[in-house]
């Protein structure tokens, strides 16, 4: 639910979209409905990931690349529709975002596109400075998944019904078939023995780190807790100017009556090094083996499903293949591992085998894991913008581990059809 504040910050985006050609800056803005720049700063990243000026300065940029991509305005015409000071400054602009001139821009098959902010948070975040302190981290393996959080926390308050500092905790490392929960305590005068006796197992030192986090609280319910993290990681980290570190990630509880209340997230951050690109490419040539499942599970179901047939056919393609194939249709879900074009299919009514058949596609690379829905509606209204035809029932998404399962990073294909101009 957004409340006044944020319908007042969104009032705010219309505004700059009506003004982009004439000045902007931070205290121009405040000025417009705000109290002051720092509450105007505050806004923007709780929002969009963005702080206000480089906002403005990327759809700027993107309005100025569409007009050189698809008109046949001149450069200096541009620069002024789109609030550049001189043709010489927007080629400067080009030259820095994407390192090539606006000529190359226009006659290669890169496409640079940010978006005007039109979603609503679901949650409220802050980017902040934050210096995380040095912690004493133990361990408790349980072999239920499924809660083992509040389980930590709650069969340590028990031990230690005293204890005034501060916890922090994250998912460990699975131990066989038993789970782990990393808790971090900020006040390590504990008696270690006691912990190994109730399921603890001390794990050492954590140093302290400073860091750009991105936080934001929500109440203790696991739900509730699942859906923050979805939205901090994918939602809101994919539009914002951030990248994840890959440094540790933290819950810390928050306690009411000596019981966890609440949750403060902490996502590491960097500024992002690369920009989100659209590539517009030829037919990629891959191959997935696929199966497709129905229901609230659709997309868990499917995955299993490959998982299980290539355990049992193709084991070897488990260890190797780092790629996978994702499609969100309107009641189910079709899930798959990209192949080398040689293999052969097993017989099994479950499984298929997906190729790219289009002679063109629109590619969306991004550095993060991505909200599907978004990236895809994202594709569908930028090949519109630019006089391409979309086959919308075709879209589809692959997730690329090769940097490793906590890095993963999302690549939307959309095919289209050019239409001549």
């Amino acid at each position: 639910m957004l409340d006044s504040s944020d319908m007042q910050t969104n009032n705010l985006f219309r505004y700059i979209e009506n003004n982009m050609s004439v000045e902007l800056d931070t205290e121009h803005l405040s000025c417009i409905g705000y109290a002051s720049r720092s509450k105007l700063k505050n806004d923007f990243y709780s929002l969009c990931g963005h702080s206000v000026m480089e906002y403005v300065r990327k759809r700027r940029l993107s309005n100025a690349l569409a007009l050189i991509k698809m008109s046949d305005m001149g450069l200096t015409d541009i620069a002024f529709q789109c609030g550049y000071s001189s043709h010489q400054a927007l080629c400067r602009a080009i030259k820095q975002t994407l390192g090539i001139t606006p000529t190359e821009y226009k006659n290669n098959d890169i496409y640079y596109f940010f978006p005007p902010f039109n979603g609503e948070p679901l949650q409220s975040v802050t980017v902040s400075n934050i210096t995380v302190p040095q912690m004493k981290q133990i361990n408790f393996y349980h072999s239920k998944y499924i809660g083992i959080e509040n389980t930590a926390v709650n069969k340590f308050l028990q031990t230690f019904p005293n204890y005034k500092g501060r916890i922090f905790g994250r998912n460990g490392t699975q131990k066989g078939s038993t789970f782990c929960y990393e808790l971090y305590l900020t006040n390590g005068d504990l008696d270690f023995d006691l912990l190994s006796h109730n399921g603890f197992e001390p794990a050492g030192k954590n140093p302290q780190i400073n860091s750009i986090f991105a936080t934001t609280t929500v109440h203790n319910d696991e739900n509730k807790i699942n859906s923050a993290w979805n939205y901090l990681y994918s939602a809101w980290l994919q539009n914002s100017m951030f990248e994840y570190t890959g440094e540790p990630y933290y819950e810390e509880y928050i306690m009411r009556n000596n019981k966890p209340y609440k949750l403060k997230l902490y996502l590491p951050l960097k500024k992002r090094s690369e920009e989100a690109r659209i590539l517009l490419i030829d037919n990629p040539g891959m191959r997935f083996i696929t199966t497709e499942a129905k229901g609230f599970k659709a997309e868990e179901t499917a995955s299993q499903m490959v998982i299980e047939y290539l355990k049992k056919h193709c084991p070897y393609i488990i260890n190797f293949s780092k790629e996978t194939y994702l499609q969100k249709r309107f009641n189910s879900c079709v899930c798959g591992v990209l192949v080398s074009p040689t293999i052969q299919l097993v017989d099994d009514d479950n499984v298929r085998s997906v190729t790219t058949e289009h002679n063109k596609y629109l590619v969306f690379e991004n550095g993060v894991m991505g909200d599907y829905y978004r990236t895809a509606e994202l594709l569908l209204a930028f090949a519109k913008d630019n006089g391409m035809v979309a086959d919308s029932s075709s879209v589809f998404a692959v997730y690329d581990a090769r940097k490793g399962f906590h890095h993963l990073q999302m690549k939307m294909f959309c095919p289209v059809r050019i239409c001549p101009k």
